[in-house]
């Protein structure tokens, strides 16, 4: 026999171990699923990484998806995106951000950016449409500025620790599609804007841990 310790066992053990396998695979819809959250989805190395707390930056010639993960709610997460009036007191290059029309999950914010680009001081202002979708989405698109295009998306996404339990972290997702105007050196500003997501993401996960103290 290949299995003598396994026939050996008493048979309520080994309906105890099948029901349980059972009651694993059947986790109720909807809830946090083991190994199969938004992070555990992710290739190890991924995951690891933004478990030690590392902000996630892939992408090319403008595309870009970003991701970081942080110990906090989804409504602390949601409330620090949406603080459109507010960036410029925590995310230093934005000098200026207001809104200029609210109208439901709708908006239309204006934001200026300073920064010093080898030596020389450059401003550059953006005014985007936004939509919102109740504190898991945020869409924007420039209608107005100086870039030839910026469009994409924050998703906010709660992950919990394993299958049934509670949220204790979130996943910020944002995936972004910008494009200089013509004239602009394409390959400096791609790589400048692409080393700005790591600290934009890192100081959003600070502003937002502060929040949730």
């Amino acid at each position: 026999r290949r299995f003598p310790m396994l026939l050996r066992l008493p048979l309520y053990f080994l309906t105890g171990c099948l029901t349980l396998i059972s009651v694993i695979s059947t986790a109720v819809p909807g809830s946090a699923e083991i190994f199969n959250s938004s992070v555990d989805r992710l290739p190890v190395g991924d995951r690891a990484a933004l478990r030690s707390g590392q902000t996630l930056v892939t992408g090319e010639k403008g595309n870009y998806v970003a991701k970081i993960l942080i110990k906090s709610s989804q409504d602390a997460a949601w409330n620090v995106l949406t603080d459109y009036g507010g960036v410029s007191k925590f995310l230093p290059n934005v000098v200026s951000s207001k809104v200029l029309e609210s109208n439901g999950n709708r908006k239309v914010i204006e934001q200026v950016d300073a920064r010093q680009i080898f030596l020389i001081n450059v401003r550059s202002r953006i005014r985007s449409s936004i939509i919102e979708t109740a504190k898991t989405r945020i869409d924007f698109r420039q209608v107005d500025g100086d870039l030839q295009k910026l469009q994409g998306y924050w998703i906010v996404e709660p992950v919990a620790p394993f299958s049934g339990a509670k949220a204790d972290q979130v996943l910020i997702t944002y995936v972004v599609d910008a494009q200089p105007k013509p004239g602009t050196p394409k390959g400096i500003f791609y790589s400048l804007f692409k080393d700005s997501l790591s600290q934009t993401l890192s100081i959003i996960s600070q502003e937002v841990m502060r929040r949730s103290r």
